[in-house]
């Protein structure tokens, strides 16, 4: 049967949550930077894959500009694509945005990048570059279909054909001279201003300024401050599944181990991690997090009482909800936690295997066998059982209960919560016929 360290796995959980509150108070203290500079347009950068911290990020500048009566807002693309939802995040914002949006594609606008250029009132595209090619992943019908009335919602938003805009992520559409059936519409610049999709082909910023009647009022660039670049990256699919992977691996660690220690630390830092990303990226509140400390409340609680009861099975659930609720919509959250869970159910035998983990395990399961001719199990009033202050020494490993030997004699004893090593000295605190606790002793 496998016991638990009671009062150090406790205090090691509750040092954890301590440690894991005290990062994630750091994130919060991080901000925005912005100027507020009336009669400006205003130059939003989309570079890279495009995440919930990069919606976040030119949301709050579209809304800044339209505080602030801005001339206009240029967003600047350069994008293989990212999440959809981010996408629409943004594509939600130019279209409530009482300030005029134009999207000057630098060289490509591809899959969730479109979304973003189709909603704009003016897309301008530099010669050589291309838009399109958005077909979801996975390809199923109700995904094509929900992303393709995305992109038909936007183009008749702007009045552009949305037969085209759906042609970018269904390819069962074709568009006589631009598509085969099969395959996916991606425009390059030339067919895209032939279209009316692209209201110019220029070279540069200052072309696309000029061509706007913007050349003269004053540039307000912004970029991506500390905070939406740590959130950028934390945001990205695959890292917060590592993230989650990590945390996973290095609480069960730190569960099995005696203590706190570093495989604690490591974990805590990782969904503190998982936590501050989505918070700085405006997709996660507080009550995702408080759940979070509540589950683990609950695991403290269950660690501190022998077997696995109601207190367990509430904190894992708790804790596993406040993950997904975490995340920016419920499916990538279950995504992201199935996938950490899958890869630590795989990696806990390999990496056991590799580093030994077997004999730390074992240290944790009762291995011996006691048998009646070799143990003295106190049973009657009348046994004798070892006096209060009594010494001996630990026969096998106390979790809390195993043998303790006094006097040539071995006993059932119970730490009084904290793991004691075999072959360590330790002292009788409480005697009775039915239970006998010890402590650590030093002579």
């Amino acid at each position: 049967m496998i016991k638990k360290t009671l009062i150090s796995s406790s205090k090691a959980m509750f040092n954890c949550i301590i440690i894991f509150m005290l990062i994630l108070f750091s994130f919060m203290g991080i901000g925005y930077t912005d100027d507020n500079d009336d009669g400006s347009v205003y130059i939003i950068p989309v570079r890279g894959e495009i995440t919930p911290a990069m919606a976040a990020f030119v949301a709050s500048n579209i809304e800044l500009a339209n505080t602030a009566r801005s001339k206009g807002v240029l967003i600047e693309i350069s994008t293989l694509g990212g999440r959809a939802d981010a996408a629409m995040g943004i594509k939600s914002a130019i279209l409530n945005s009482q300030v005029p949006v134009t999207v000057f594609i630098e060289d490509r606008a591809v899959s969730a990048g479109a979304l973003i250029a189709i909603a704009a009132n003016t897309i301008i595209m530099a010669p050589g570059s291309h838009m399109g090619a958005a077909e979801p992943i996975p390809n199923n019908p109700k995904a094509v279909s929900a992303i393709a009335a995305e992109f038909k919602g936007a183009a008749e938003a702007r009045g552009r054909d949305p037969q085209i805009a759906a042609a970018m992520v269904d390819r069962n559409i074709v568009i006589p001279e631009l598509t085969e059936a099969g395959s996916i519409l991606s425009l390059t610049a030339k067919e895209a201003y032939d279209t009316g999709y692209a209201n110019a082909l220029l070279n540069n910023r200052t072309e696309v300024l000029e061509y706007l009647g913007l050349d003269n009022v004053h540039i307000n660039e912004v970029h991506p401050d500390f905070r939406i670049q740590i959130a950028q990256f934390l945001t990205r699919h695959e890292i917060a599944s590592l993230l989650l992977t990590v945390g996973m691996l290095a609480l069960m660690i730190e569960i099995f181990a005696p203590g706190f220690g570093l495989p604690g630390i490591i974990g805590l830092i990782s969904f503190a991690l998982y936590f501050g990303g989505g918070f700085l990226a405006g997709h996660t509140e507080w009550w995702p997090i408080m759940l979070f400390a509540l589950g683990m409340g609950l695991l403290i609680a269950e660690v501190a009482m022998p077997g696995f009861g109601i207190f367990g099975i509430s904190g894992v659930i708790i804790v596993f909800a406040s993950l997904i609720l975490a995340a920016p919509d419920p499916v990538r959250g279950l995504t992201s936690v199935s996938i950490a869970l899958i890869v630590s159910i795989i990696a806990i035998p390999i990496l056991g295997k590799v580093f030994g983990w077997t004999k730390l395990l074992n240290r944790f399961v009762m291995t011996e066998v006691l048998t009646a001719d070799v143990v003295n199990i106190p049973i009657y009033a009348d046994v004798k059982i070892p006096a209060l202050g009594a010494t001996g020494i630990t026969i096998t490993q106390l979790r809390p209960a195993g043998m303790v030997e006094f006097d040539g004699v071995r006993y059932d004893c119970l730490s009084d919560g904290e793991f004691i090593p075999t072959g360590t000295d330790v002292k009788v605190v409480q005697a009775t016929a039915s239970k006998i606790v010890v402590v650590r002793y030093s002579k």
